[in-house]
């Protein structure tokens, strides 16, 4: 079950309170320790809207973020990677004019071969700039995986001595998904410890790992994550059905609780409920073959994804491109697109009809990943914050704002919304993180 940030902050206060009453004094004070303080920063990308590093700036300051992530992308990227030793110190130097820090840029370098790799992380380095976003591997899921990752430590090895020559820390931006290479942390962290964390580590997306890591796996990944964890991103998603049914109703004679007549699901009914009969598979029958009692349609094998062990192409902070879940290839014997019958002969619950299937039927999976404001989703970001302080975590950390906001979601050079309204919303994401790492000391 979720918790939500006010009862989680209340139960950590609570709890802090009774350690300390129950510890047993020692006649001394104890020492007084004051942690230095995390930086939050913005992220430019959600700020291409406006052009100039002044109107960037003066953005950041209404919102009441402390530095600045700068992207290093093509247009509407702030800074063209191909002119980087020209633009990048200008922007950077105006930036900081007005107290901004500028420690972190986002830029397009996935190993130490791509294009501008060097020229972007000498001019960074040179500017005082320590962090910087990389990534992203995917796998070609037609072959070992383990493979895979032995003949990316080469690639790694080789950026990390780049990065020690300019005393950069490349951080390896973390996405959920089937095919992306760190989704499961331990994958990646394979990888990276053979190399020095000072050079090579985590950009740990909270919002992607927390859909990747369901059930507080996530937690137990940034854990193990430890050192290699050298910057977080800070998100939300919630889980959503998405059918693609628009308008519509019971239809006649129908009991409430689910579409179709008794016993009969329609399209991508409720596996078991109506979308599928829930007998007994019959004896030596091909698979797919409906079971016993049900005549649910046979089960469609998923469609294989498209492979390949390069770097994810394109910007993948697209909230429309996060999907939880596809093909399903391992549908249960039975558990068709559309079937008809039920429980035994024909006696169960009608099922809901949807034009995807429910409970494994071979269609597409309804569920989906959705971007929401900081806070209102499944990210527990008191624990997240208890985590980064048990693993001495010192940052850099950063909001990410993927959810609608008028195009400054997604990177656009124009907004749709008045601009109190875009930035009004981000300043939200940032109260709430402070309220939430709060009790943690961290901000």
């Amino acid at each position: 079950m979720q918790v939500g940030i006010g009862a989680a902050i209340a139960a950590q206060g609570v709890a802090q309170a009774s350690s300390a009453a129950q510890a047993p004094s020692t006649g001394q004070a104890p020492a007084v320790t004051t942690p230095k303080l995390l930086k939050v920063d913005a992220y430019s990308r959600h700020l291409q809207w406006l052009r100039t590093p002044d109107d960037v700036a003066q953005a950041v300051i209404e919102m009441g973020y402390d530095g600045l992530d700068i992207t290093v992308r093509p247009y509407p990227g702030h800074v063209d990677p191909t002119k980087v030793a020209q633009d990048l110190p200008p922007f950077v130097n105006a930036i900081r004019k007005h107290g901004i820090q500028v420690s972190t840029i986002t830029c397009p370098i996935t190993d130490a071969d791509s294009p501008n790799a060097e020229q972007i992380l000498q001019t960074a380095s040179s500017l005082g700039i320590t962090h910087y976003w990389w990534g992203t591997f995917r796998y070609d899921t037609s072959k070992p995986m383990i493979e895979q990752l032995d003949a990316l430590k080469p690639r790694v090895e080789k950026l990390a001595a780049l990065n020690a020559k300019y005393k950069m820390k490349a951080m390896y931006h973390t996405y959920e998904g089937d095919m992306t290479v760190g989704a499961a942390i331990w994958d990646f962290l394979y990888v990276l410890k053979n190399f020095d964390p000072a050079y090579v580590s985590f950009h740990y997306d909270v919002g992607h790992m927390v859909v990747a890591g369901g059930g507080n796996t996530w937690a137990l990944n940034l854990r193990a994550a430890g050192p290699y964890v050298g910057g977080v991103s800070a998100k939300d998603y919630i889980l959503e059905e998405n059918l693609g049914i628009n308008g519509g109703g019971p239809y006649a004679g129908q009991t409430l609780g689910g579409f179709g007549a008794a016993g009969a699901g329609g399209a991508g009914g409720r596996g078991g409920r109506g979308g599928a009969g829930r007998g007994n598979a019959t004896p030596g029958a091909a698979p797919g073959t409906p079971p016993a009692g049900g005549n649910g349609a046979p089960s469609a094998a998923g469609a294989p994804a498209a492979a390949g062990n390069a770097a994810a192409a394109g910007d993948r902070e697209n909230p429309a491109s996060v999907q939880s879940g596809g093909a399903n290839p391992t549908a249960r014997a039975g558990a068709g697109p559309g079937g008809t019958g039920g429980r035994g002969a024909g006696g169960g619950r009608g099922g809901r009809g949807a034009p995807t299937g429910r409970g494994g039927g071979g269609a597409a999976n309804p569920w989906r990943a959705r971007a929401v404001p900081l806070g209102e989703g499944l990210a527990n970001l008191p624990e997240v914050a208890s985590i980064l302080k048990e693993i001495n975590f010192s940052g850099p950390i950063e909001i990410q704002a993927e959810y609608p906001n008028g195009g400054a979601d997604n990177a656009q050079d124009k907004i749709t919304l008045p601009r109190e309204q875009v930035l009004g919303a981000m300043k939200r994401d940032l109260i709430v993180l402070r309220t939430a790492f709060g009790p943690s000391g961290l901000l």
